[in-house]
């Protein structure tokens, strides 16, 4: 009787282990078609971003050493000059990292090896920013229609380097190749921004320098400084010094805030300026102008200074629309900043103007927007500046709220922010530490998975632009959280056509820049739709 029980008992626990068994695979299988596998995405053949228009993969690798020289050669001494200033950017990040003293050689003829930088025999029709890199085992040759273009093909030569290339200290041990490759590139649209509000909290002029720096890598070419608001007036105006001394005095919250100096504002222009980035500076208007109307009582109505203001409602304030005084005081504004500033725009706020009646902020827009052009710059405003019968194509929309029919009528030009795409202080979310939700949540996703076509038609589209609000960005940690890794997605909406963009392709791309990022020193949001999706063997 024992051994018969013995055999029906292990006969019973084999079955029983056979079923669990069964059942585990069968789980497996389950799971795995909710799991998109890694190799059963779409893959590219390189992981660069913003992606090319053309990427064509050769056989062998260019192996870059101590004996490497950077040739370069424009079309006159001016260009030559022009294009040294980009292969000294590109030498001095290089350096960083592998230790390399590269030589700058101006070049009479095309060199045997090295790398050379060129806008000699270029197209016309790569634009300002379009590019070649043409690489094989014995050299990396650069050409473009402008220096403009050479510097974007240096940002993408960055990313053809092993990702130790981005560490500021050095490193040994590793091969510093570029693939066999050849790359044809120009952006989609011209316009490709990042905007920082610095007036809710103020950064300073280094973690501004950083934030550009950061965002030139994957071609953004605009950086929009948000310089005035309730909270805080951040730029020196010499004829007005308690605009910062008072105005600038604090931030959402309390406590200390802080300006720019003219002399400091300049700095941050020319530091952008070398990676071919512009600076929009705005003050926004007629709204979100409390910190000026805390600085000078002669713009309220009864002559006396506003308080000082640290929270984060909106719409309570107003210039006076009608009075001669505010339109001076603007012109000073607008005078000085465009004596510092390059930059072929004048940003001019526009928005949640709650407590200005209608004609008279169709009124005001108009008058700033001519006082913008008489200093030979271009006005921006945020909608509905569009709504003003004042306002016309020589005005450019940032369309933020997907209302833009009267700019459709006026033929205007519009940079696409639209928030509940674009807004970088939305969070991702609900567990977001940081941010905002009224406009919806922003995964990665999300951020990437639209075209400005959506909301407007092509041949108006500027470009697009990405804002940081800052009402809960009280440091620089919180800011690289919110800004990545979703600024890599709308820099490649800017640059990229729309029928090359493909989400499960891009965050191959975009996986791949995490040990990039990290060398970097940026805290990234780690979005478990990129970082988690091919955990499936």
């Amino acid at each position: 009787m024992k051994n018969t029980y013995d055999k029906q008992g292990k006969s019973k626990a084999i079955r029983l282990l056979l079923l669990i068994i069964v059942m585990i695979f069968s789980t497996m299988t389950y799971v795995r078609k909710d799991v998109v596998k890694a190799k059963d995405l779409p893959q590219s053949s390189n992981n660069i971003i913003p992606k090319p228009l053309s990427y064509q993969k050769g056989s062998g690798k260019f192996v870059l050493t101590n004996n490497t020289s950077i040739y370069v050669k424009g079309n006159n001494e001016n260009e030559t000059a022009e294009i040294s200033r980009v292969a000294e950017f590109l030498r001095e990040k290089l350096r960083a990292s592998t230790g390399f003293e590269l030589k700058i050689i101006k070049a009479d003829n095309v060199p045997a090896q090295g790398i050379y930088l060129t806008t000699v025999g270029a197209e016309a029709d790569k634009g300002n920013e379009g590019y070649r890199i043409a690489t094989t085992a014995e050299e990396v040759k650069i050409t473009a229609y402008k220096p403009e273009g050479i510097s974007r093909a240096v940002q993408t030569l960055r990313q053809l380097l092993p990702p130790a290339i981005e560490k500021n200290a050095l490193v040994s041990g590793v091969e510093w190749s570029i693939p066999v490759s050849t790359i044809d590139d120009k952006p989609e649209y011209s316009y490709r921004g990042l905007m920082i509000d610095v007036a809710r909290h103020f950064f300073t002029v280094d973690e501004i320098k950083r934030q550009i720096g950061h965002a030139a890598q994957y071609k953004i070419n605009k950086v929009h400084l948000h310089l005035s608001d309730d909270q805080g007036w951040r730029l020196e105006i010499k004829k007005w010094p308690d605009l910062t001394t008072i105005g600038g005095s604090t931030k959402v919250g309390g406590g200390p805030g802080g300006y720019y100096t003219q002399e400091q504002f300049k700095d941050i222009v020319k530091y952008a300026a070398d990676r071919y980035v512009e600076i929009v500076p705005e003050f926004d208007m007629p709204g979100h102008s409390n910190a000026a109307l805390a600085s000078y009582g002669f713009l309220n109505p009864d002559g006396k200074k506003k308080p000082l203001y640290t929270g984060t409602k909106v719409g309570f304030s107003s210039f006076m629309t009608r009075d001669e005084k505010t339109y001076g005081f603007i012109e000073d504004v607008i005078r000085e900043v465009s004596e510092i500033s390059p930059s072929k725009y004048i940003h001019i706020g526009g928005d949640e103007a709650l407590s200005t009646k209608k004609a008279d902020y169709d009124y005001f827009v108009g008058r700033v927007a001519s006082i913008v052009k008489k200093y030979g710059k271009t006005p921006i405003g945020w909608d509905p500046i569009d709504t003003s019968p004042s306002i016309d194509s020589s005005v450019v929309l940032q369309n933020w709220k997907d209302s833009n029919t009267a700019a459709r009528q006026k033929n205007m030009n519009i940079i696409t922010s639209v928030a509940k795409k674009a807004y970088l202080d939305m969070k991702y979310d609900e567990t977001t530490p940081y941010g905002l939700n009224w406009a919806g949540y922003i995964p990665v996703e999300t951020a990437y998975t639209w075209d400005p076509t959506d909301f407007a038609p092509k041949n108006l589209v500027l470009g697009i632009e990405a804002p940081l609000w800052t009402e809960t960005i009280p440091n620089e940690k919180a800011m690289d959280y919110m800004i990545y890794p979703r600024l890599p997605g709308y820099a490649e909406i800017g640059w990229t056509p729309k029928v090359d963009r493909n989400w499960a392709e891009y965050k191959n791309r975009l996986k791949a820049q995490e040990e990039r990022m990290r060398n970097e020193g940026i805290n990234f949001y780690k979005d478990n739709s990129v970082w988690t999706f091919n955990l499936a063997k």
